[in-house]
């Protein structure tokens, strides 16, 4: 077993007796001996191979240890007799009873008044009686189960019939009744379960209550159709709406991967009985030397889908929907992309469709001293229903840079070219414009170091200054289209790039210099990175004359200052920080923050703060998840929106943890950011550990709060 897993089984077992102590494991015999070795107090031979022990008898064998008063074995017909305090050991299994039947070389036999214990999953029970018809398949009449220790049995499932096959990894169980703390609550004439991992069958239902939904119940179905492919069916049914299917199909090889989402829901009473649908499907596969593929869809029937059906704030806030199929090839020196791509908008308009684009990049190998050569390349087809112009791009941008550095600097001047041409249609003048720019840069950057000592810890501080200097002339470029091109947002990173624009419809002009600083704390013995800060700024020597749509030239002298600041001064303790500071008006127009404390997976701690001026943005988002005492957890999320003076999303979670049991509380509000209505929901979870989860739990919650970040 894995060590993760090892220590996960270990965790979840924590607040149980040991096994150990509950029943001892004595010695047993050697696992790859068949050999039958017995000792006794008395032995006597009654003739034709048979042998009957009395007194403090223990018998050996592959790895088993039989105890019993009474043995009488009949060797010709291989069968084995016990009576009076029998117990039988395994590594992984202790069993006991008033009377046995055993067939050592065959694995099959019978016990009268039987109880067993599971040591890896802490499962304890009895029967009136177990039958072992060989190694692979068992069945136990009048049986009971439960993970609880046995001197406080808080749970216990009782069945009539209980059949196990290992071979097929079934467990099959007839008329079961489930007590919790000595109440009956659950009846089931028949369930199947699988013995490890998952097979297939029902899945434990969900218990929730919403505003939107009303009393929400799903109960999943779970399909393994093959070890690599699996399915998983969930009849949903919401007061307020009506009833939902959602399915679930995956599948996984050695090269490809991928997973198929829908959800129905017809006559959505809440929605003026319509039928409301949602699809996604993504794939990734790899063939060849090299080749790679992806195919991305997602589709809803209405924009206002994940609003009422979403299941967090994330969902909620989705403005477009992507679909894509990529074919890529990544070789020694170059890189191709095929695509084919278009987006379902949810809010606003549509982007264009690219059907398709192609990309080829080059670039010679990097060596110091010697020159360095790039193409990046680029033609789309744009396409839409009902927007104009229309028509192809095609974008060529060759460069040659001469890479020259030494062990305290590095100096890089770079020359290309970059030559943008259109075919277009449905245009109100030239069907056919094309614009042709050089660029010019030079980056350098100088790298100072020296020892320090911080609380007695030695460490190595780096100072490294960078310029770059960027020209570009200026082209007239207002008759060109605008197919996917806006400004980059202006961060750390955007002080090194040679085009203030994403796309190829604006290549802005230049000429300019950045002006930077970074500085780096490093643990001198492992080299680690301890504390992270960057602060720069570009000067400009002209107008920005290149805009979006027509907009007036940029005439400040010097950009906005950006910073970041990174810290990790313990490895459990994540720190980060960005601005922008407006100097010519002395504001901050963007401010984010982050703080993470995690000094493992049972403890978390997270502030984020985001600010952004000209978004009116300004929202922090609050989460933890902490162990108040040895029993109780606590979880906690409030991401709050300063601007409105409202939370976005609330949640809070309680959860109290026994040996064989927890209890799993959680309420939540979501704001509806289109409408400004809440919804609330409330959850409680009872987890029968070892056996099944009813609703959902805080770990699962947390885990969702994590895939988001």
């Amino acid at each position: 077993m894995p060590q993760a897993q090892e220590r996960e089984d270990a965790d979840r077992w924590a607040l149980c007796r040991p096994s150990s102590e509950v029943i001892p494991l004595p010695e047993l015999g050697p696992a790859d001996d068949m050999t039958m070795r017995v000792s006794a107090d008395r032995a006597t031979a009654e003739g034709a191979g048979i042998s009957h022990f009395s007194g403090d008898v223990v018998l050996l064998q592959g790895g088993r240890r039989i105890e019993a008063r009474d043995a009488r074995y009949d060797q010709p017909n291989d069968v084995l007799n016990l009576e009076g305090d029998i117990r039988l050991y395994t590594a992984d299994m202790a069993l006991s009873g008033e009377q046995a039947r055993f067939s050592p070389s065959s694995d099959s036999g019978e016990i009268q008044g039987a109880r067993y214990h599971f040591r890896r999953n802490h499962a304890f029970g009895s029967a009136e009686q177990i039958v072992m018809h060989d190694a692979a398949h068992t069945e136990l009449s009048g049986a009971t189960y439960t993970t609880c220790d046995p001197a406080q049995v808080d749970w216990l499932l009782k069945a009539r019939r209980l059949s196990l096959d290992e071979s097929s990894n079934t467990g099959a169980a007839h008329h079961v009744t489930l007590e919790f703390k000595g109440v009956p609550f659950l009846y089931l004439p028949y369930i199947d379960f699988p013995l490890q991992g998952r097979k297939t069958g029902l899945l434990p239902p969900t218990f929730g209550s919403a505003d939107k939904t009303g009393t929400d119940i799903s109960v999943p179905w779970y399909w393994n159709i093959a070890p690599n492919y699996d399915a998983t069916l969930t009849p949903r049914n919401m007061s307020a709406r009506g009833a939902q299917l959602r399915g679930e199909f995956r599948y996984l090889h050695p090269d490809n991967r991928g997973q198929l989402n829908v959800e129905m829901l017809p006559g959505d009473k809440r929605y003026d009985d319509a039928d409301r649908h949602y699809t996604s499907y993504r794939h990734n596969g790899r063939f060849g030397a090299g080749w790679s593929n992806t195919i991305l869809y997602n589709g809803v029937s209405d924009t206002d889908y994940f609003n009422d059906l979403g299941n967090s704030q994330a969902d909620a806030s989705a403005t477009h929907l992507e679909r894509r199929v990529d074919l890529a090839y990544r070789g020694s020196g170059w890189d191709f992309l095929g695509r084919v791509q278009d987006y379902q908008a949810l809010v606003g308009t549509e982007p264009y469709q690219r059907l398709p684009q192609l990309r080829l990049n080059a670039a010679s190998p990097r060596l110091r001293d010697r020159l360095h050569y790039t193409l990046a390349s680029e033609l789309v087809h744009f396409a839409h229903d009902e927007r104009i112009p229309t028509g192809s791009r095609l974008d060529l941008k060759p460069g040659v840079s001469l890479p020259l550095e030494g062990a305290a600097w590095f100096l890089t001047p770079r020359l290309a070219l970059r030559h943008t041409q259109y075919q277009l249609q449905d245009h109100t003048s030239d069907e056919a414009p094309s614009r042709t720019t050089p660029i010019a840069s030079l980056d350098s950057g100088l790298f100072f170091e020296r020892d320090l000592s911080l609380g007695g810890r030695p460490l190595l501080q780096t100072l490294e200054p960078r310029l770059y200097y960027l020209h570009v002339p200026y082209r007239d470029q207002d008759g060109l289209p605008l197919f996917d091109t806006g400004s980059y947002d202006f961060t750390f990173a955007q002080l090194f790039r040679d085009n203030r624009y994403s796309g190829a419809d604006r290549q802005g002009d230049a000429d300019q210099v950045t002006v930077a600083l970074t500085s780096r704390l490093l643990d001198h013995h492992s080299g680690t990175e301890l504390v992270r800060a960057s602060i720069g700024q570009i000067r400009y020597f002209d107008d920005r004359r290149v805009t979006l749509a027509g907009g007036a030239p940029a005439e400040r002298q010097d950009s906005d200052i950006v910073a970041e600041l990174g810290a990790r001064p313990v490895p459990a303790l994540d720190l980060a920080a960005a601005t922008r500071w407006n100097p010519q008006d002395e504001r901050g127009e963007v401010l984010t923050g982050r703080a993470r404390y995690a000094p493992d997976r049972d403890h978390l701690l997270s502030l984020d703060y985001r600010y952004r001026r000209d978004q009116e943005l300004r929202q922090t988002d609050l989460v933890a998840y902490w162990p108040l005492a040895r029993r109780w957890r606590v979880l906690g999320r409030w991401n709050y929106d300063l601007e409105l003076g409202r939370s976005l999303e609330t949640v809070g979670g309680l959860a109290w943890e026994d040996c064989c049991w927890a209890l799993h509380f959680t309420v939540r509000q979501r704001l509806d950011t289109v409408t400004f209505e809440s919804n609330n929901s409330v959850m409680l979870t009872l987890e029968l550990k070892g056996l099944s989860s009813f609703g959902r739990r805080l770990e699962d919650e947390l885990e969702t709060f994590q895939t988001r970040r």
